[in-house]
């Protein structure tokens, strides 16, 4: 029995040799297939096995692996390669670059170029075929639907306008909450929609303030990084020319609906006159009239008895196709790329038009020119440089969408005025504030124009394989200027005399210089890849703003200031900001699953009080990739991910300073300085599950919680107590919010000549207003519209206030008058209470709801919504796409003040009583002085403002280079043709024009609002 054993132990022993005699040390060098180079930290494990390891700064590896075991490489922007292990110990290894993998990965806010798969922090990349899909036509636009955590707006939605962007929760009080933007390494100051989308290579949204700590002071709100392209992709030695070519079509969803009747009596004979004009009884109208105002009319209109809105007009001129056109859009782009050894090369032109849909204006009109090139002078010294000059005009009307809504349905746009002029200004004789939308239109002249410079120059000095440093110089320049010319004929609203006309010029110009110097550190030590930098940022920003005013020319035709006896009004300012920055962040990557990475940043302002000059920002994030040491059956990647950290936004720049009002050379005293004001500080904690499974689908859940501090709250203050100063500029109050986001890319189906993708983004965003210690205020109205929105402690940030009616007879008989009784009230068909008889009469009216006496005011609404979401879904069959993106917004409210001021103007859709059977109609006044409610803000006129857009939808075929090689010596080497539609529909029950309207801090639709326009485009791209 011992000899027994004592053989199965030898065998054992034997067994285990034989096992442990089949391991190896595998070695090698893993260098570029494109310029032979070594790389460094290139990821190298065996399949099925914890083992792994890296390249060292040589590109050398060892690892200990078994003959037929696979070894994995994998590498930042660079193919995947699987290698067998032979007979052989060394494998040498040659990998490709992938332009599929660049796209994996992340550049910004990191301390180096990492894989997606190995980020702390939240960072979402669009790349260039999202952006592509359909072109925006404003890259301010282009993420729309797209990026979890990311939300816009219209704002005016005139052309060329850039949307209201937020990212996560709106955090700040007192300033724009609009994320920093950067474009090729410069901070970016105007208008995100003047950069054309064909010259964008990618988009990498940084969210919140874990992620953007590395951008210190400016990063509160997040941060959108883009960088264009310069010539890189394109084959060694070749030059790839890209053009594409589109043609579209712009015009408005819908019209708003407005009443198609009146409540005036009508004269006997009024019939008569039936296709002329509208014949009132009470009125006198001259012989030959057919509308508009007249002197020769006398008398009134007179309301008729039951004061329906249910009389017809003698004549039906109106139609809102007279204002809002068809307009034309058209882009024009060409790109020339190169790329040999030492240098790469990128230029390109835009021709963009967007004419809008508004008569006799020529909308936005747009070129860009770009330079980009990068060039290697000595294997330890490249130099960049990045040029964008754009030349830019605007001819963008205002108020005109409300002016359009109010007209009445027998008003004759087209009648001259009394000297000729088109347009007769005033159109309805009985309201002397309606006038004609077109007349402005046509008279007045309101150009702007803007210049603007954008460069960033830089060198790279590449010390050692594992250190390099960056030293670069951004400018960018902005000149704007304004004209709006009325000429000496202009006639005056109530159509009796001439202005003589005005002249306003404006001008901004505003120059920004930035130097910032990086020393990047990259090493592997063992299993351990070491990333960092450090880095000195200075930044130099000037601003200067003159406006001048002038009414009353002397003489015609001669438009200039000298041509006025006096001038209205004239204002200058200028502004000089510097600031200082330090930043390190340093990255581990221990085995490629155990990340931690850790930054600290130190900036100083002059927008900072002398006494707090400078201020401190920090990130500690970390990951654990358990898919690294654990196999779980269909789960090809698994990481979970924490990261807290500290952003800011900087005060305004007179903020911290004594400010005096002048005016006839007096000087009084207004806002008081603060030495200590600071900037406000965002901390936020971050948890991220990201799950690649079944080698189709890719799923992302982030949590953030976040809050903010040292609001800027505008402190008032006794006047004699503190010299005459009644404001100052404080850090106080407390803004929080929680964000849930998830994304779920799916490879439905890959088989043959057929594939379908999705990519679907949700977020839920949750704000509120945990501190404020001065009593709640309103915020400024848009465009002198309603008061609806207010800041309290304890409230939603974007809730709607206001008063509303009373809905029940228990309230009512909480205050009913002195000597009422509960049995004088009645509940009428839309659920408000009125005194019992008066329904359908000229006297029936809601009640305001009062607490103790006085209008109760309070949380009327909420401009946040449940949940925001997009599905893009992507279809190719053989050389056919069709792509098509939804953007749902559920929830959410929007303050119609529109309707509200229909109503008071008599020609609001509810208020048309036409189809109304007897005995449900009601009476204008009940609209027209009950609801309008003085023009406060009322619960009535709050909707839902949820929608459904079909927001970007294309359709194209593109004929391969293959297919083309007969064609022109086969210069052509690829050619797409596609139609594209953006905002094609909406979904909604919102009674606007369109429930995306407004800012997303104050949703609401008021006179200076402008919807979103449809625009249908067909394009032609090629490359030779």
């Amino acid at each position: 029995m011992q000899q027994k054993l004592l053989g199965f132990f030898m065998l054992g022993i034997l067994l285990i040799g034989s096992a442990y005699a089949q391991d190896k040390r595998i070695s090698g060098t893993v260098v570029s297939a494109e310029s032979n180079s070594p790389l460094s930290g290139v990821s190298v494990r065996v399949v099925g096995a914890p083992t792994s390891t890296s390249t060292d700064d040589s590109g050398r590896y060892t690892i200990v692996a078994n003959t037929g075991d696979v070894l994995i490489f994998t590498y930042l922007g660079h193919a995947e390669q699987r290698i067998t292990v032979g007979e052989s110990s060394l494998v040498d290894v040659s990998m490709l670059t992938d332009a599929q993998q660049l796209d994996e990965v992340i550049v910004s806010g990191v301390a180096g170029a990492t894989d997606k798969r190995k980020m702390t922090v939240s960072v979402t990349k669009i790349g260039e075929a999202q952006l592509n899909a359909v072109p925006a036509t404003s890259l301010s636009s282009a993420l729309t639907g797209k990026v979890a955590g990311l939300r816009t707006s219209s704002v005016g939605g005139a052309p060329g306008q850039q949307a209201d962007i937020l990212l996560r929760g709106d955090n700040v009080l007192g300033v724009s909450a609009s994320p920093l933007i950067l474009i090729d390494g410069i901070i970016m100051q105007g208008s995100l929609a003047d950069i054309n989308v064909d010259d964008v290579e990618s988009m990498e949204v940084i969210k919140g303030a874990a992620a953007s700590a590395l951008y210190g002071s400016r990063a509160g709100s997040g941060v959108i990084s883009i960088t264009t392209k310069r010539g890189k992709s394109g084959a060694l030695g070749q030059t790839q020319v890209t053009v594409r070519n589109e043609v579209g079509f712009q015009n408005l969803q819908r019209y708003m609906e407005t009443s198609e009747s009146h409540m005036y009596k009508l004269a006997d004979d009024w019939e008569q006159y039936r296709g002329q004009y509208t014949k009132y009884a009470g009125v006198t109208f001259p012989d030959g009239y057919t509308g508009g105002y007249n002197a020769g009319i006398s008398g009134s209109r007179i309301i008729d008895d039951d004061g329906y809105m249910d009389n017809p007009y003698g004549v039906y001129r109106f139609n809102p196709a007279d204002v809002f056109q068809t307009g034309n859009t058209l882009t024009n782009f060409i790109g020339v790329s190169n790329r040999s050894e030492k240098n790469n090369i990128y230029l390109s032109f835009e021709n963009n038009v967007q004419q809008g849909v508004v008569a006799h204006r020529d909308g936005y009109e747009r070129q860009n020119y770009r330079f980009n090139i990068d060039q290697e002078l000595a294997p330890w010294l490249t130099v960049s440089a990045t040029n964008l000059f754009i030349n830019r005009k605007i001819e963008q009307p205002s108020g005109i969408f409300y002016n359009v809504a109010r007209m009445e349905k027998d008003i004759d746009l087209f009648a001259p005025n009394s000297d000729g002029q088109p347009y007769n200004i005033r159109v309805n004789h009985f309201n002397s504030e309606v006038t004609n939308p077109l007349y402005p239109l046509y008279k007045q002249r309101d150009n702007r124009n803007t210049r603007r410079w954008m460069g960033n120059y830089s060198a790279n000095v590449k010390f050692t394989e594992w250190a390099n440093l960056d030293v670069s110089q951004t400018l960018e320049i902005e000149n704007y200027r304004r004209e709006v010319i009325n000429p000496k004929d202009t006639w005056n609203a109530a159509a009796t005399a001439y202005t003589n006309g005005s002249l306003q010029h404006e001008s901004e110009e505003f120059a920004t210089y930035n130097t910032q110097i990086t020393l990047n550190l990259s090493k592997q030590f063992g299993d351990l890849r070491v990333n960092s930098k450090l880095s000195y940022l200075y930044e130099n920003r000037n601003y200067e703003r003159t406006n001048t005013q002038a009414s009353a020319f002397i003489v015609t035709d001669i438009e200039a200031f000298n041509n006025f006896t006096a001038i209205n009004s004239a204002a200058s300012s200028k502004e000089k900001e510097r600031a200082q920055n330090y930043f390190a962040i340093v990255g581990l990557d221990y085995k490629d699953r155990y990340l931690l990475d850790g930054m600290f940043r130190y900036d100083g302002s002059s927008l900072f009080g002398p006494d707090a000059r400078w201020n401190p920002y920090y990130r500690i994030s970390g990951a654990y990739r358990i898919s690294q040491d654990v196999n779980i059956r269909g789960i090809d990647e698994l990481k979970v991910r924490a990261a807290y950290g500290t952003a800011g936004i900087r005060p305004e720049f007179a903020w911290q300073y004594e400010v005096y009002t002048l005016s006839s050379g007096v000087a009084t005293a207004s806002q008081k300085g603060n030495t200590e004001l600071r900037p406000s500080q965002t901390a936020e904690l971050e948890f991220g599950l990201n799950v690649d499974f079944l080698k189709k689908f890719t799923f992302e859940g982030v949590y953030a919680r976040s809050k903010t501090t040292d609001q800027f709250l505008n402190v008032p203050l006794i006047g004699f107590l503190n010299d005459g100063f009644t404001s100052q500029r404080q850090n106080a109050g407390t803004v929080e919010s929680n964000t849930l986001e998830l994304m779920l890319g799916a490879n439905w189906l890959r088989k043959n000549n057929f594939s379908w993708s999705s990519n679907i983004v949700f977020s839920r965003i949750r704000q509120q207003i945990t501190e404020l210690p001065i009593p709640a205020y309103w915020l400024n109205a848009v465009n002198g519209d309603v008061n609806a929105f207010r800041i309290a402690e304890g409230e939603t940030y974007g809730a709607i206030y206001g008063r509303r009616m009373v809905r029940t007879l228990d309230e009512m008989a909480r205050q009913l008058p002195a000597g009422a009784s509960i049995s004088d009230y009645t509940v009428n068909s839309e659920g408000y209470v009125i005194l019992a008889g008066t329904e359908g009469t000229t006297t029936e009216r809601p009640v305001v709801y009062t607490e103790n006496g006085a209008p109760w005011l309070g949380k009327i609404g909420d401009g946040n919504a449940k949940f925001n979401m997009g599905i893009a879904n992507t279809f190719n069959y053989k050389g056919v796409t069709l792509y098509v993106l939804l953007d749902w917004k559920n929830g959410g409210d929007v303050y119609n003040s529109n309707e509200q001021r229909m109503a008071f103007n008599n020609v609001s859709q509810r208020q048309d009583m036409t189809n109304v059977p007897d005995g449900q109609k009601k009476a204008a006044s009940y609209w027209t002085v009950g609801m309008y409610d003085g023009n406060n803000a009322n619960a009535y006129w709050v909707e839902d403002a949820s929608y459904l857009k079909l927001r970007e939808v294309a359709i194209g075929y593109t004929i391969p280079a293959k297919a083309l090689s007969g064609f022109l010596n086969g210069t052509v080497k690829g050619l797409t043709f596609k139609a594209v539609g953006r905002n094609l529909f909406t979904f909604t029950n919102y009674s606007g024009y369109d429930p995306e309207v407004g800012t997303l801090r104050q949703p609401l639709d008021g006179i200076g609002t402008n919807p979103i326009y449809r625009n249908l485009a067909f394009s032609l791209g090629f490359n030779l």
